[in-house]
């Protein structure tokens, strides 16, 4: 089940912020930390608020990516989200399961 406002056909807000809660679980899962043992912040090298943008974005393909303490971090328009190359997410706008190899 897919949580989108019928009204825009796009994610709904809530959603659009686990998008950033995705990519710092995945580089927590790359470094194998817990969650709260990650010692640094999106906002120490983009703001988050552009991951959100990205998934309001309903019309085009594109391809996000960025370089995180010792990670390169890859969004594309299709829900996927790779850390170092390895595909940890395929349903960031969908439903939440994660299929990231680190685990």
């Amino acid at each position: 089940m897919t949580n989108y406002d019928s009204k825009r056909d796009r994610p709904t807000d809530s959603q659009r912020d686990a998008i950033i809660v995705d990519v710092v679980e995945a580089l927590a899962e790359a470094d194998r930390l817990e969650l709260e043992e990650v010692e640094y912040t999106l906002y120490e090298y983009i703001n988050p608020m552009v991951l959100t943008e990205l998934a309001t974005q309903d019309t085009g393909t594109w391809t996000f990516r960025f370089d995180i303490a010792d990670h390169e971090v890859t969004m594309t328009s299709d829900g996927r989200l790779f850390v170092d190359g390895v595909l940890c997410r395929d349903d960031l706008l969908l439903e939440r399961s994660s299929t990231c190899a680190y685990r």
